[in-house]
């Protein structure tokens, strides 16, 4: 990396080059000027990385110098120095785009650590720029990272369908990414400048989510001590996101339909309908169909919803992601996070590559901002692994559908691996309690035990620490 530039612009001569040897001996290239009009001289030939201020000089002090540099170069960092400090300068200098204040005479080591302090914010922000332009190019779009060819495929669909006014059906697996694609649909649509509201349908209960949804008046019910609009009147000209629409009772689906029907709603309590214009996208992990054919969903509102279905593979299916998604996060949460990891393994990464994901991104996503938080050293080693990735694979998990071709023994070897999958879940959730899980999943803690030992789980590895 090219040695960092800083420009001290103080009217003393003795300040000027005290801190010109202080930075040249701390590997920093320096250029110093002796009042405002020579500073702004100066950074027109090179920008520099960060500017030290004096807030006291002749002509133009230090506040006037630096209105200058964030009028003409905002990226540049400024410190202001003064022998004056006071807090009204200080709250002025920030309020103005200062980085940070430093009182004279200070601390050599506290001024060289405010200086890397913000010269390192500047790399990472820089980085982080160049990182997104990067992926742009062929692998970005609208926040979702791939370079598979079906969500490639699925990123021109969104480009198509966004500027139509059609309803959208987002299906996939939890964590797949469902709701970056709504909001990119909405983003590129001409509702772009309204509300886009989205609606978690499987957290709330049937009165609560009809209260958010419809809005009530006053009266409506106990509790109910005044008018409330309700989300799909907010959202209004924009786009409602229901996510998890299959957890709606047939209630609030019938509801739902004359919305789509007729463009009106009605709050709960009144009598009047209320006019509304809303597109909406819905995204489930449910089997709609089958819901359909219990009578559990709606089959004219299925039809409403599902004009245009959209897919989402889950990222055991495109591998090809993970070092690309791996490095993105890591640059997005060292960034967010001020931290320095520089990346993965080999070693490591072949793990995250074996493993079948069942929180698919969003799983993979938390792995990264823990490792980054943590880090322990500048990659992330096998051993800063959850257990679960590094647990090494058993022959039926490799090649399940290839060791034979007897329909019963490869439908026992699936039942295994379910039962497996189940219980490493219930255990993980309930942080390797035994009696919890067994309550929860409905199962003497006996035959939990003894299911446990036969699939080599152990519950110790999950406890809370």
């Amino acid at each position: 990396m090219a040695e960092e530039l800083i420009l001290v612009v103080d009217d003393e001569l003795g300040m000027r080059k005290y801190l010109e040897k202080l930075l040249i001996e701390n590997d920093f290239r320096v250029k110093l000027a002796h009042h405002g009009e020579a500073a702004l001289q100066e950074m027109r030939k090179e920008l520099p990385d960060l500017v030290l201020v004096d807030l006291k000089m002749p002509k133009m002090d230090g506040l006037e110098l630096l209105r200058e540099i964030k009028s003409r170069f905002p990226e540049v960092i400024v410190i202001i120095m003064t022998a004056y400090g006071t807090m009204e300068s200080a709250i002025k200098a920030m309020k103005l785009g200062a980085y940070d204040y430093i009182s004279k005479p200070f601390d050599i080591d506290q001024i060289l650590l405010v200086i890397n302090k913000a010269l390192e914010k500047k790399r990472l922000r820089e980085e982080n720029i160049a990182l997104h332009k990067q992926l742009k190019k062929t692998y970005t779009f609208e926040d979702m990272v791939s370079q598979n060819v079906q969500m490639h495929k699925i990123f021109e669909l969104i480009k198509k369908i966004a500027p139509t006014k059609s309803t959208v059906l987002i299906r996939g697996e939890t964590g797949t990414g469902k709701e970056l694609v709504a909001r990119a649909i909405h983003n590129l649509s001409l509702r772009r400048e309204h509300s886009f509201v989205p609606v978690d349908c499987a957290s709330l209960t049937e009165s609560l989510l009809e209260s958010e949804l419809f809005g009530h008046v006053k009266g409506a019910f106990t509790g109910a001590v005044s008018d409330k609009k309700g989300l799909l009147e907010v959202a209004s000209g924009g786009t409602v996101f229901l996510d998890e629409i299959g957890h709606i009772s047939l209630n609030i689906q019938a509801k739902l339909l004359r919305v789509l029907q007729e463009g009106q709603i009605k709050r709960v309590g009144d009598v009047m309908p209320t006019r509304v214009d809303i597109r909406l996208i819905s995204a489930t992990n449910e089997d709609l169909e089958k819901a359909v054919e219990e009578g559990r969903f709606r089959r004219d509102l299925y039809y409403r919803i599902n004009v245009v279905p959209i897919w989402l593979p889950p990222l055991r299916e495109r591998k090809e992601d993970i070092s690309l998604l791996v490095e993105y996060f890591i640059k997005k949460y060292n960034y967010l996070e001020r931290k320095k990891l520089k990346g993965i393994s080999p070693d490591a990464l072949k793990l995250l590559m074996e493993y079948d994901w069942p929180g698919n991104i969003r799983e993979l996503e938390n792995l990264i901002h823990r490792a980054v938080v943590m880090e322990k050293g500048p990659y992330i080693l096998v051993e800063d692994l959850p257990f679960e990735i590094k647990r090494p694979k058993t022959a039926e998990e490799r090649d399940l559908f290839t060791r034979t071709n007897d329909f019963r023994k490869a439908k026992r070897l699936v039942v295994q691996a379910f039962e497996r999958r189940f219980l490493l879940e219930a255990i993980k959730r309930n942080n390797g309690n035994i009696t919890k899980t067994a309550q929860e999943i409905n199962l003497d803690r006996r035959n939990l035990q003894r299911k446990l030992k036969l699939y080599k789980i152990t519950p110790r590895d999950y406890l809370s620490s």
